[in-house]
């Protein structure tokens, strides 16, 4: 009976150090919302802007986005599923946090923003530039590279699993750079794709034990 609870003392104290030291408010929910509002935002651009006439597929050639209304539509559309997503991604991680009685935002927390926030601005400001120079074939590469990096270095305040999503996205990225005009769909794949399957795992692996 002693050696029970002191095995029991010990996962508690255990429990405590890693909350204290790692942002444990993520949820899997939350990765799958942002990769259904990318599916629905790469529908959208499809749906409105139209692909070239001599595509081969749906999502495997460029966007026919050659005016620069049409350019700025698909900006205004991609900062808006980042904006819903980060929304989403407080809200549900506000709501962990109340349930398991801690303060979402802390010194902790503002760590791990930092580290994941400055990747996706210096990528962000990379994107702007290709952009502002007619430079188009490379953007979703960027995007998929640097928000891969935000990952892998958020990683090292929370799950360690979300390196290997980095991960992902950094191979993805990477892909993405060699083979020219199947852009949205390397797109759809990363944030619309990994991110539903990466939430799926996560569930399956830290939530749904605690919720049974």
């Amino acid at each position: 009976m002693d050696k029970e609870k002191a095995l029991q003392s010990v996962n508690e104290i255990k429990e405590l150090m890693e909350k204290s030291s790692k942002f444990v408010s993520l949820s899997g929910l939350t990765s799958i919302l942002a990769g259904i509002y990318a599916l629905i935002g790469s529908y959208m651009a499809v749906l409105i802007l139209g692909t070239q006439p001599d595509s081969p597929s749906l999502f495997s050639s460029m966007l026919e986005a050659n005016t620069p209304s049409k350019l700025q539509f698909i900006v205004c559309l991609a900062l808006g599923v980042l904006g819903i997503s980060v929304i989403t991604a407080l809200i549900i991680s506000w709501y962990k946090a109340r349930q398991s009685k801690q303060s979402l935002f802390n010194a902790l927390t503002y760590r791990i923003l930092w580290n994941f926030v400055l990747p996706l601005l210096v990528g962000g400001s990379f994107c702007i530039a290709l952009l502002y120079h007619s430079h188009y074939g490379l953007t979703s590469s960027v995007m998929l590279l640097f928000y891969g990096l935000a990952l892998v270095n958020a990683s090292k305040f929370t799950f360690s699993d979300v390196a290997w999503l980095g991960y992902a996205f950094l191979v993805l990225g990477i892909l993405d750079s060699f083979i020219n005009g199947h852009a949205l769909l390397f797109w759809t794949i990363g944030f619309g794709g990994f991110h539903i399957i990466y939430g799926i795992l996560f569930y399956l692996k830290y939530e749904r034990r605690t919720t049974c």
